[in-house]
């Protein structure tokens, strides 16, 4: 069967299987649609919907994920995080409370990490390392 003979229930429900698998935004499911080749913008929209109705898409869900991964497994900072979920289009209320959750004691441990894995470097490219890092010029000074 061709992609485009799928019926709205058939693309719900592999759109439900992505979404069980692992934490998406909708930016994310609405790019799988794209390689799947969905095409409609009315299935995408109702399965869209679907999906935030059967809680299987959860922005703060999604959000509070991603901060704990992202300053957990990458030690990125505070801005790059926020600015990474601007970019995906996520309500700025759920950023906003996401970012507000962060665990402070993990956040500054990693920030003393990369300072000290960057210990022989200048001050000044140090500096510019953690600030693309996308920690804050006081955060950085404060240590």
């Amino acid at each position: 069967m061709a992609k485009t003979e799928l019926s709205k229930l058939e693309w719900l429900a592999k759109a439900q299987a992505y979404c069980a698998r692992a934490e998406h935004c909708a930016a994310d499911v609405r790019r799988k649609f794209y390689e799947w080749g969905l095409q409609d913008a009315e299935t995408a929209d109702f399965i869209e919907e679907n999906l935030y109705s059967n809680n299987f898409l959860n922005d703060r869900r999604f959000c509070e994920a991603y901060v704990h991964d992202k300053v957990a497994y990458q030690s990125w900072g505070r801005l790059k995080i926020q600015a990474s979920l601007r970019a995906l289009q996520l309500p700025e209320s759920e950023i906003r409370a996401a970012l507000e959750n962060i665990d402070e004691t993990a956040y500054f441990d990693n920030l003393r990490k990369l300072i000290r894995a960057r210990k022989n470097d200048s001050e000044d490219k140090r500096l510019r390392f953690l600030l693309q890092r996308g920690f804050t010029y006081e955060e950085i000074k404060n240590m």
